[in-house]
């Protein structure tokens, strides 16, 4: 039997190997016809669907680490290179957006040019070292966009996860320059099909790779016979946006004008205000002043909203002075009720603001935040999972247990970051940082620290989560230190009544007045699981229809006294002092926070799913006589995808591979204990230069599926490699899909 499935398996790897030639062959003969007739082959062969390849060769690049790139010219923007290309699937997110509605109030953008672009967040399965820059205050952040100074800039698929798993659309970069600009704008919009197709190819980017839109960046003089055709341009991506996208966003930056000519304005006026209609918003260049700000609102009216003053961090020429002023041109902005534009935040990394950057990013962004107030919550929705992971850590862990001890940056496993606001009495002092001495999932935690007498709550999270069901499930790790107590406290509101739900440890000591009624304590399940040196409390909730409004963590060192918690809850003028911790603090009394999870479904009501792996293909580098490396593309599919009622999917994988080696003076076999080797967000993972002994005889690859509420499932069943065999085994380019390796498991 297993033989009849293996050819069965066999023959469908030839079958999809020969589609797959057949679409690149049909897509370079359609692409040329297109250009020659003038026509739109973009809006016509959508229905044509890729094929993906079951393995790629090393000579394919299919067994080198996977990294986003720009496009950097028409020629690739047309022909669908990038989408042609083995390295297509490690480039789509895996994280849609999901609470996508557009506010009429005045948004934040932020663009992020940072060394040029495609730094250490280019690499989509992340990479060794902590090092790199990571943005963690994305409830102040309205929009993202990626940029560079490429053609087409995609944004990688690290930070479309991450702003996408706080509500943030992402939005890529189409940008022409100077005389070379002028010169690409000409073939651009050489005629209306021309342009339309462009135009049609971007939205397929955005579609494609999963992110919300584009700021159109034309920098250069404009042939005054072109500019209807530019109009039509960005009047057929906006179309073709919207029939992919409830709510896109396409941006037009302030450069060229009416005429044709590169003239900044520097606000919205007559000048530009037609490309203001034909997109969702206006990108103002920096030297703007007050009156500008004013006018820029008068002139826009009821879309006041949609002009985005623009604010160079870096100063340059910019109102306010930028840097630790940005502030300033945001106070205007704000006043004249117009939107605003950070360009390269990355600045507090770049020029290395003292005393470090974890220091230096809360600060900045506390000034951001005193004028500028969060205007939108999150989460909201179920089931909801954070565990503070800002993507990077010293190492990693699963469930409070340390699978890796090397550094590592990868931004597709940021989970929601907390708002971190501490309320507390004027006689007590309580900080809150995060922290990558321990974790309890991936590679941080939040660090909360105190005096010996602390009473106060940590704001983590401004939420609106409807809990439809009369049940819900919260669960949390605490590692206690010292002498420092937490508890989660929930503000929920019900109907027209709102009340703080305390979720205490069965043995905690808590003083409840008889006629506090406005506060309800839930004790956890009689038995908390420990999980490493993590102590894991459950607790399930029975309060009937309600939403949850902000999540807060209650600290105290000795006894919660809940009047005085609910007097710091309610008095925010008399008794409390806000503020958020910007250095490091030398309390010697802590506790870590290491997981929050709230769910309407028991951590154990899981479906499992079923991993298939799809074969491997291996390239191998003698590197002595001890030891060799290979180099390899893995693929599994899931026979059983998990759907339930909290709409829990698997959607990240982690990658483990154990070695088989022969005993000496034995004909037993040992096998090494599971070595972590990374995070996959597609069911497709690159394995480049592991090191392998020459007493190795067999790899086992393990894949290990996560979802979205944080929950792990088994290891896979072995994709077994036959080391033996890599000494005569030469594959290339040319290779024989049915000569793969494939799993001993594999049906």
């Amino acid at each position: 039997m297993y033989v009849a499935l293996r050819a069965r398996l066999l023959q469908r790897r030839r079958i999809r190997w020969f589609l797959v030639e057949a679409r690149r062959r049909v897509y370079a003969i359609w692409a040329v016809w297109g250009r020659l007739i003038g026509f739109c082959p973009c809006c016509s062969v959508r229905s044509i669907q890729e094929a993906p390849a079951m393995v790629e060769s090393a000579a394919d690049s299919g067994t080198r680490a996977p990294a986003a790139q720009p496009i950097k010219s028409l020629e690739e923007l047309s022909d669908r290179t990038l989408l042609l290309s083995p390295k297509h699937e490690f480039l789509k997110s895996s994280v849609p957006l999901t609470v996508n509605f557009r506010s009429k109030r005045p948004q934040l953008l932020v663009c992020h040019d940072f060394k040029g672009g495609y730094q250490e967040d280019k690499w989509v399965q992340g990479k060794e070292g902590m090092e790199g820059y990571v943005l963690w205050h994305w409830h102040l952040v309205d929009v993202f966009v990626y940029f560079s100074h490429s053609l087409v800039t995609i944004p990688p698929p690290g930070w479309i996860n991450a702003a996408h798993k706080h509500g943030v659309p992402v939005l890529g970069t189409f940008i022409t320059e100077w005389a070379h600009g002028a010169s690409v704008c000409r073939s651009l919009l050489a005629s209306a099909e021309i342009c339309c197709m462009y135009a049609s190819r971007l939205a397929e980017l955005a579609f494609e790779f999963g992110f919300d839109g584009w700021l159109i960046n034309i920098e250069n003089e404009v042939d005054m016979k072109d500019l209807p055709r530019l109009h039509l341009f960005v009047q057929h991506l906006r179309q073709c946006m919207q029939s992919q996208s409830p709510n896109p966003l396409v941006i037009w930056y302030d450069a060229v004008t009416e005429e044709g000519r590169l003239d900044w304005q520097n606000c919205l006026n007559e000048k530009n205000r037609f490309f203001f209609g034909d997109s969702d918003g206006l990108f103002t260049n920096y030297s703007w002043s007050e009156y500008m700000a004013e006018s820029s609102a008068n002139v826009a009216g009821e879309r006041a909203p949609e002009v985005y003053m623009g604010v160079d961090v870096f100063g340059r020429n910019t109102f306010g002075g930028g840097g630790w002023n940005c502030n300033k041109a945001l106070k205007v902005a704000r006043k004249a009720k117009v939107s605003a534009a950070l360009f390269a935040p990355g600045w507090v990394f770049e020029t290395n603001q003292p005393p470090s950057f974890e220091v230096a990013q809360t600060r900045w962004w506390k000034t951001i935040q005193d004028c500028w107030p969060v205007g939108r919550f999150s989460p909201m929705r179920l089931p909801f999972f954070t565990d503070f992971n800002r993507g990077c850590g010293a190492r990693v862990s699963v469930e409070g247990n340390v699978v890796s001890t090397q550094p590592w940056f990868n931004l597709s496993c940021q989970n929601m970051q907390p708002i971190l606001k501490v309320t507390a009495q004027p006689q007590n002092s309580l900080e809150v940082n995060m922290s990558h001495e321990a974790a309890y999932g991936g590679g941080s935690c939040l660090r909360i620290s105190g005096s010996e007498d602390t009473l106060g709550l940590v704001l983590l999270y401004e939420s609106y989560v409807p809990v439809k069901g009369n049940r819900f499930h919260v669960s949390h790790s605490v590692l206690e230190l010292d002498n420092l107590n937490i508890c989660l406290a929930l503000h929920v509101q019900m109907d027209s009544s709102r009340f703080l739900v305390l979720l205490a440890d069965e043995e905690a000591f808590i003083d409840v007045p008889p006629n506090l009624q406005s506060c309800v304590v839930k004790r956890s399940e009689p038995i908390s699981e420990s999980s490493g040196m993590w102590l894991v409390r459950k607790h399930i909730l029975e309060l009937g229809a309600c939403t949850i409004t902000q999540i807060h963590a209650a600290v105290y060192s000795h006894e919660l006294d809940v009047q005085k918690l609910m007097s710091l809850f309610e008095d925010n003028d008399n008794q409390i002092t806000s503020k958020l911790s910007t250095q490091e603090n030398n309390f010697l009394n802590k506790v870590l926070l290491g997981h929050l999870r709230i769910s309407t479904e028991p951590e154990h009501d899981r479906d499992l799913p079923k991993i298939v792996f799809e074969g491997c293909q291996s390239e191998w580098t003698q590197l002595s006589e001890t030891s060799k490396s290979v180099s390899l593309t893995l693929r599994w599919g899931l026979l059983q995808s998990h759907v339930s009622n909290g709409n829990c999917q698997w959607v990240q994988y982690h990658v483990y591979v154990t070695k088989d080696e022969d005993s000496r003076g034995s004909s037993s076999v040992s096998r090494s204990d599971p070595e972590f080797l990374g995070v996959a967000v597609s069911q497709a993972f690159v394995v480049q230069d592991l090191l392998v002994p020459n007493s190795c005889n067999t790899l086992n690859f393990h894949v290990q599926a996560h979802c979205a509420c944080g929950l792990p499932g088994v290891l896979s069943p072995a994709c077994s490699v036959d080391v033996s065999r890599s000494t005569h085994q030469d594959w290339g380019s040319g290779s024989d899909p049915s000569q793969l390796l494939l799993s001993e498991h594999a049906v």
